[in-house]
C-alpha cells in the first residue's frame, strides 16, 4: 500500500473504534464465539455497522478488517488467520513493534508481561505527543484513554 492508501486505511480503521465507541452500550463485552460477530456479519463501520458482541482482540481486528480488508482488500496482517480467528499472542507474531514516540493512529497497544500477552487496545489519537486509545476490555467499555492507563504495557504494534 502506498502513503495516502495507508493514510486512508488508518481514517477508516480509527472511525470504526469511534463508531463503536459511540454505541458503547450496544456493546457487549464477550469471550465467547460471538465475539468475531463484528467480521463474521460483515459489518461494515462505513455503513454504520458495528458489533455488539467483541472482546479486546476481535475489537482491534474488526476496527482494523475495516481499515484494511474492507478498504483495500488486503489480507490478514493481524493474526495472519484470514480474518477469522485471533487473540493477543497471534497479534504479537505480526506487524512491527514501534515506539510510544513513533505511534499512529491504527496502531495497537499490547498489555502483559510477555507472550501471548493480555489485552489490547487500539490508538485512535495522539494527544501533546500521548498515544491515547480505545480499550474494550470489559462489559463497561470501550473506554477512551491514554496508552498508558495500564501499567503493562508490554509493545505498541504497526499493522498498516
Amino acid at each position: 500500500m502506498n502513503k495516502a492508501q495507508q493514510a486512508r486505511a488508518r481514517e477508516r480503521t480509527v472511525n470504526a473504534a469511534w463508531l463503536a465507541y459511540s454505541h458503547k452500550d450496544q456493546v457487549h463485552y464477550t469471550q465467547g464465539g460471538q465475539r468475531w460477530q463484528g467480521i463474521r456479519s460483515n459489518l461494515n463501520a462505513r455503513h454504520g455497522k458495528y458489533p455488539n458482541y467483541a472482546d479486546c482482540s476481535s475489537f482491534a481486528t474488526w476496527c482494523l478488517w475495516n481499515g484494511l480488508q474492507l478498504g483495500f482488500g488486503q489480507p490478514d496482517k493481524v493474526n495472519n488467520l484470514g480474518w477469522k480467528a485471533g487473540y493477543t499472542g497471534t497479534m504479537l507474531q505480526n506487524g512491527r513493534p514501534v515506539k510510544a514516540a513513533e505511534a499512529l493512529r491504527g496502531d495497537l497497544v499490547l498489555y502483559g508481561t510477555g507472550h501471548p500477552g493480555a489485552h489490547v487496545a487500539i490508538v485512535v489519537a495522539v494527544k501533546s505527543g500521548t498515544p491515547m486509545v480505545i480499550s474494550h476490555g470489559s462489559e463497561a467499555g470501550p473506554f477512551y484513554v491514554p496508552y498508558n492507563y495500564r501499567p503493562d504495557v508490554y509493545q505498541i504494534r504497526r499493522y498498516i
